[in-house]
């Protein structure tokens, strides 16, 4: 039988003299109730009768983010508290608070409070009643009272009228208990019990349920959604889930440490996309619980006694970041990124190290974490970005969007830096983080930090396959120009002809084709190098639609419809939902506007897509990932129903890889190796879909796709075979993976701006524009010993261990220097090129 994939919560509580100060829960599996069941034993059949969330009237058709607030920590909070968390939570998208309250009668007034903050400062903030049955009586009374003080308050968060009602606990009250409260209150029910694996048609007074274990993997393995589709198994869209970013406790009497490695809070959200489809509730647990260290807000309030790990250790960025998810949850699609931002964190010691101080051992799952510094790098555009702890540093090549990366520790600072076109745009050394190996007490929460840019973001990279200049988009716009009457992309001008009603029968028939990064410019572009297409529009801020006609029967509608800025470009208008603007290449005849059924005139035959600049070579057939969103490849991606491998290369002319999938679906990127895929090309029966543009071919198959690499020109001449170090002769980047050839490494090191590139020990890749002659490295040695086979291609050698291929860019040679160190102690072979 399949294990349920977390072990669920017991509760101790903790009093001080004061009462001011309640311990949270705890996770403590040494004397956690276990629901191991298996998720095959459950039909999903299964049934609850409540309101079913995916049917509610929600506002304007959207999801909901609620952040977890723990009263218990806010003993001494004024008014001017409650207005500071709330405008720090409201203002990255989240929707409501859910105020997880207990026992004590102090707890009712910091209530009173927060309604009272969220109704002065007027921003339609909301909140809602979490009952904490691990600390309170099981008084049915009590809770109905305290749900109608507050039912008709302005900002009590609604379901369809209907207050929301939430707890962590509750099965004393049974189903008969739940169903009076809500008809008590009018309320709409969203608890957390556990213990009804199996059993939800029991409990039909429930509207929702949510599981608060699901946010935390519960072994020494990175976060998965068994979890998650266990439930959606019994639930279906009934069910609500949440999102967390550590966990940590080290009290006498719970003491225990979950992974929070693998950048848990970015593939968390990742995750929560995925199912977004299923989803219409998300709680973000927590903004305050210090005691087990999952506090996305300030280090305020009361923190339980004899806690010693959260002074001192900060996640208010973690709360920053997630603005780009919850954004992304909300609407549908990931945001345009307008500031270059490096967010990292670490634990402050050695996992395994022993603390002088401390009477309390290592907490149970010490050995769950590894000693890393993790990142999360967020890019405007393609930037070099070093990452330092201490001794250890390594430097990567990052393209637009986001990049998670990661380093191992070692005693002394972390620095982050972020370097474009020459210029260092981010550089910080935080002084108030020291990784030591010597603790006093354990420690294994982490501190959290970021650095931005200065200044605005640089204008992106023009579209390869646009000649109209795109703007960069401002971080601070909020409003969006008027549609430009003509614009010139793709080499022909476009005269715009309206915002239009759209439906799921669509006025332009080809499409959508989502970018993340959508702009005018680069959907006209798009159609016309598809197919020379009449017509584009855009719609939705993401996507793009083509075709030669527009659907007979269109209708106008009013431009204040198209409001929607666009992903890639804020400063310019995307359509909405169901709402286009459309524009008509000027090749074609003019478009009467003012009729509310205009046409087309038919082209002639329409032309091949436009051939791929670079040639490309058949990788073979590679399974996607099996965490996060699965996808080996994240750069870009499209669905479209002409979809070739041909087709496909083109939408992918600025990566390394190009993979198609299902038939009709293209994805892009530089590494085969993200969200757990491991790159290896599996048998070819595995790619077996057709084409949508060509059925005697093949673009994979369900979660396979038929890779392709681009062939860089062979140009780049070899320079020999070289001895490395581990000082590393070329120190610009370095990539492994699977299918490395020495194409591949020429080509990564040649888009990163680099003069050579080195193929070592058959998976690796190591770029730069200097040679370092350092630790017995740097030095040619005979060919012979370069003699292990490119794993994507036994026909090349791709050095061996500590032996690497050289090649060198075009018309340059290598040339020697003597380092400037006045002791004399290296020599730096210094690629010049001279061209």
């Amino acid at each position: 039988m399949r294990l349920l994939a977390f072990q669920l919560l017991s509760l101790t509580l903790f009093f001080s003299t004061s009462v001011a100060r309640n311990s949270r829960r705890s996770l403590d599996t040494s004397v956690a109730i276990n629901h191991k069941r298996s998720a095959n034993g459950f039909s999903n059949r299964s049934a609850l009768y409540g309101e079913d969330p995916a049917e509610l009237v929600k506002r304007d058709g959207t999801k909901y983010v609620f952040m977890h607030h723990i009263v218990g920590n806010t003993y001494p909070y004024t008014s001017a508290d409650w207005i500071d968390d709330i405008q720090k939570i409201q203002a990255k998208g989240v929707d409501a608070l859910a105020l997880n309250i207990g026992r004590s009668e102090w707890q009712r007034a910091q209530v009173a409070l927060a309604y009272a903050a969220a109704q002065t400062l007027g921003t339609g903030f909301k909140l809602f009643y979490s009952f904490d049955f691990a600390e309170m009586d099981c008084n049915l009374a009590d809770f109905v009272a305290r749900v109608n003080q507050y039912g008709n308050h302005p900002n009590q968060f609604k379901v369809n009228g209907k207050p929301m009602i939430s707890s962590y606990s509750g099965d004393c009250l049974g189903n008969a208990g739940w169903a009076s409260l809500k008809q008590q209150t009018n309320g709409y029910l969203m608890p957390f019990i556990w213990g009804l694996e199996g059993k939800f048609q029991e409990w039909p007074a429930l509207d929702s349920w949510y599981c608060w274990g699901c946010a935390w993997p519960q072994g020494n393995y990175p976060k998965n959604t068994d979890d998650d589709n266990y439930y959606i198994s019994q639930l279906g869209t009934r069910y609500a889930t949440t999102v967390s970013m550590w966990m940590y406790t080290h009290f006498s009497y719970k003491n225990f440490y979950l992974r929070g490695d693998d950048w848990l809070i970015n593939t968390r959200w990742e995750q929560i996309m995925a199912m977004r489809d299923t989803l219409t509730f998300v709680e973000m647990v927590t903004w305050n619980d210090y005691g087990e260290s999952d506090y996305f807000g300030p280090i305020k309030g009361a923190q339980p006694d004899g806690t010693t790990w959260a002074n001192g250790f900060p996640h208010i960025a973690w709360h920053d970041m997630s603005e780009y998810y919850i954004t992304a949850f909300k609407t549908g699609s990931y945001p345009a990124i307008t500031q270059d931002v490096i967010y990292f964190w670490a634990r402050p010691h050695p996992a395994g190290a022993t603390a002088s101080g401390d009477s309390l051992g290592k907490p149970k799952g010490w050995d769950w974490t590894e000693d890393s510094m993790w990142a999360a790098v967020f890019a405007t555009s393609p930037a070099t970005v070093i990452l330092k702890c201490g001794s250890s540093s390594s430097t990567f090549n990052v393209n637009t969007g986001v990049t998670k990366l990661k380093i191992p520790l070692a005693a002394g600072k972390m620095t982050v830096q972020m370097i474009r076109g020459g210029q260092t745009i981010i550089d910080k050394t935080p002084s108030d983080f020291t990784y030591v190996t010597n603790p006093v007490l354990y420690n294994y929460n982490a501190w959290v930090g970021s650095a931005s840019a200065t200044g605005a973001p640089p204008p992106p990279l023009p579209s390869s396959s646009s000649s109209s200049s795109s703007s960069s988009s401002s971080a601070t716009s909020t409003t969006s120009t008027a549609p430009t009457p003509t614009i010139t992309a793709g080499g022909v001008p476009w005269n715009y002809q309206g915002c239009y009603q759209d439906d799921a029968a669509r006025v332009l028939s080809n499409g959508p084709f989502a970018d993340s990064q959508q702009t005018v410019g680069k959907c006209l572009a798009y159609c016309r190098n598809l197919g020379s297409y009449a017509f584009a529009g855009v719609e939705y801020g993401t996507e793009c639609f083509c075709s030669n006609t527009i659907r007979a029967g269109a209708v106008k509608a009013p431009e204040s419809d198209c409001s929607k800025p666009c992903a890639g470009n804020a400063n310019e208008k995307c359509g909405e939902g169901y709402r286009i603007n459309i524009y008509q290449a000027a090749s074609g005849s003019p478009s009467t506007s003012s009729s509310s059924t205009p046409t087309a005139p038919t082209p002639g035959p329409t032309p091949a897509p436009t051939p791929p600049v670079s040639s490309w070579s058949h990788m073979g057939c590679v399974a996607e990932g099996t965490t996060g969103s699965r996808r080996a490849l994240t750069a870009a991606s499209y669905s479209q129903p002409n979809m070739t491998p041909q087709v496909c290369q083109s939408l992918c002319s600025p990566y390394l890889y190009a993979g198609v999938e299902y038939g009709i679906q293209c994805y892009c990127g530089d590494s085969l190796q993200n969200n757990g895929a491991s790159g290896n090309v599996i048998s070819s029966s595995n790619c077996d879909k057709n084409c949508g543009g060509d059925a005697n071919q093949k673009c994979g198959g369900s979660w396979t796709m038929n890779v392709y690499t681009k062939v860089v020109s062979t140009e780049w001449s070899s320079a020999g075979c070289y001895i490395d170090s581990s000082s590393r002769m070329l120190r610009g980047s370095f990539i492994s993976q699977n299918g490395m050839t020495t194409e591949t490494c020429i080509g990564i090191c040649s888009n990163g701006g680099f003069t050579m590139a080195a193929t070592e020990y058959g998976k690796e890749c190591h770029c730069g524009s200097q040679l370092f002659k350092e630790g017995g490295g740097g030095v040619a040695t005979t060919s012979n010993q370069c003699n292990m086979p490119c794993d994507g291609n036994a026909g090349q050698t791709c050095g061996a261990g500590w032996r690497g291929n050289l090649y060198l860019k075009p018309g340059s040679v290598i040339t020697r220097r003597e380092d400037l160190d006045p002791s004399g102690g290296f020599f730096a072979w210094v690629f010049s090129f001279l061209g």
